[in-house]
């Protein structure tokens, strides 16, 4: 999925924080769900790239393989601790079974939290075209 957003910062780790130009909410199809709306994200730039400077339009591209692959981890992960821990539980009482199944989402979403965290330059997506 290719994107246009606009260059709010210059970081030091080649990269930039870009945010969405409101007028791309007007034509974009995920308008209603969006999460991004008004917020800024991170995007990688190649070395080698043309100087960038804060306001320029970028045009980057988010791999849709990575952006499922992200929903399924932050996702699935969790909910597929519920079980584990449910029926690893060694409690006779059904409600200290069903609180530590809701330890394990818990600890699901602290789990992903931390892959994400030591491996999210895998999943920046990349600035391709600078447009002005």
């Amino acid at each position: 999925m290719v994107e246009i957003v606009e260059v709010v910062k210059i970081n030091n780790d080649n990269s930039v924080e870009v945010t969405c130009p409101t007028t791309a909410c007007k034509g974009c199809s995920g308008n209603m769900f969006c999460n991004v709306k008004g917020k800024t994200f991170s995007a990688k730039v190649d070395k080698g790239f043309e100087k960038i400077n804060v306001g320029d339009s970028l045009k980057i591209f988010l791999p849709p393989a990575r952006t499922i692959s992200t929903s399924f981890i932050t996702l699935m992960i969790p909910l597929l601790m519920f079980p584990i821990f449910y029926l690893l539980s060694p409690a006779a009482k059904e409600s200290f079974k069903f609180l530590s199944g809701i330890l394990g989402i818990a600890l699901g979403f602290v789990g992903v939290g931390i892959y994400f965290h030591y491996s999210k330059n895998k999943y920046y997506p990349r600035v391709v075209e600078k447009l002005n």
